[in-house]
């Protein structure tokens, strides 16, 4: 049986498809690459996080049946609307994310003829174990946590997921020598709130804890954390980040400049606290790559307080700002509230966020010229003969080589920039 994985959002249901992926491997299915391949059987890990998620995830599903290929639907999207997808011509088989483990187990269903596609959805408790894992890409994603115990009003991910669940640091650890076997470079920790990581377990861990048995087993590992909230940064992280151990470059959440708005999210931090939080990390990193989220149009926020981001966004030294225009979803307490702002406004808003956001990549990378940048190879442009890179502090520089190797990490110097991009030339391999 062909099988082609197609997956949308964040690095979580990366690494979840990359789990299924590698289960699917071991059971002796053929993985194919995309619709054009003629799989038959079409798996679609959905997102849920905006409206325009739900919209893309549903295209998906549609694309994907019209192909002719039977339709498995799992992910958020199907977890929070699976009575949505059953609307959708050609779905086989709904997952819930409590489900994507045992995917395999459901492959000879599918030979039945239902009126209505078989659903299993069921609220995500369950602890996380060590998975299968097999993916093309040339970085290793390991989910070390599911799940998030928070209430922010705008958001559905206790929803999809369920409460904070990590996985044990013995399987941590497990999972990152089978990477190391397996001639990964780099490893991206991921989780929906990885901060929390290791306050379920028995006895109870964290993230600085596990990062340093990782660094002290494998030293030429290199890692990278995906994003961590703010009021869970811990500042020992910086003496990793100072040594080596973790990559310099950090997502830390904003989502608005003002103190009102991120009360009424209930974000659990101030702007004041932001602010410092940075300041700190810049006294000790001051080359260090970091990145933030902001949503606009959040119901309530008037220009003052769009204002107030706008001016907080061009004080602090963001290397790149992802904009989210807010979007309302289902069962949250922010799609209740009045004071809904007008799509217009937000389209306005994100345009002006993305123009500074421009800006500031700029400048970031302007920076590295005549720096050394530590690269991992991702792929090669056969037309240029250029090979595009990842840097440990989170840039993607053009490298002019011979006979590089997909995966390989080698040290490079920073020597141009045109068009906004940046090109290196080879130093040393590792």
């Amino acid at each position: 049986m062909r099988i082609a994985i197609t997956t949308l959002g964040c690095k979580v249901n990366q690494a979840d498809s990359a789990s299924i992926q590698g289960a699917l491997k071991e059971k002796g299915y053929e993985i194919v690459p995309t619709l054009r391949d003629n799989p038959d059987v079409c798996i679609v890990n959905t997102c849920a996080v905006t409206a325009k998620s739900d919209y893309q995830s549903r295209q998906m599903i549609r694309k994907a049946a019209k192909s002719g290929a039977k339709v498995i639907a799992t992910g958020c999207y199907a977890q929070l609307r699976s009575d949505e997808l059953t609307k959708i011509k050609g779905v086989n088989l709904i997952l819930g994310n409590s489900q994507k483990d045992r995917l395999p187990e459901y492959l000879d269903k599918l030979s039945q003829n239902n009126d209505k596609p078989l659903q299993v959805v069921e609220t995500p408790a369950a602890p996380l174990t060590l998975k299968p894992y097999f993916s093309d890409r040339t970085r290793a994603f390991l989910k070390i946590q599911d799940g998030c115990s928070l209430s922010c009003s705008y958001c559905t991910v206790p929803l999809a997921r369920g409460k904070n669940r990590s996985l044990s640091s013995q399987d941590v650890l497990k999972a990152v020598n089978k990477f190391n076997t397996d001639g990964y470079k780099e490893i991206v920790l991921t989780g929906i709130h990885i901060g929390s990581y290791g306050l379920d377990l028995q006895p109870k861990s964290d993230l600085l804890e596990i990062m340093h048995n990782i660094s002290n087993l494998y030293p030429d590992m290199r890692l990278r954390l995906s994003s961590i909230e703010p009021q869970e940064f811990k500042k020992d992280l910086l003496t990793l980040i100072k040594e080596g151990m973790i990559c310099p470059h950090l997502h830390i959440p904003l989502q608005s400049g003002s103190d009102n708005i991120l009360k009424i999210m209930n974000r659990g931090y101030s702007v004041s606290f932001y602010k410092k939080l940075i300041a700190d990390i810049i006294s000790i990193c001051p080359d260090i790559s970091i990145g933030t989220d902001i949503i606009v149009g959040f119901p309530g926020e008037e220009d003052k307080e769009f204002e107030h981001t706008v001016r907080l966004i061009e004080e602090l030294p963001f290397s790149y700002i992802h904009v989210f225009p807010y979007s309302k979803r289902p069962d949250t307490k922010a799609a209740r509230l009045p004071q809904q702002v007008k799509n217009s406004a937000k389209k306005e808003r994100s345009k002006i966020i993305l123009d500074i956001a421009i800006n500031k990549k700029n400048i970031y990378i302007s920076k590295q010229l005549g720096k050394k940048l530590d690269v991992i190879v991702e792929k090669k442009d056969i037309t240029t003969g250029f090979y595009r890179t990842i840097s440990d502090n989170y840039l993607r520089p053009l490298v002019h080589a011979n006979n590089l190797i997909l995966g390989q990490r080698l040290k490079i110097e920073a020597i141009s920039l045109v068009n906004g991009e940046l090109f290196g030339v080879p130093l040393q391999s590792r």
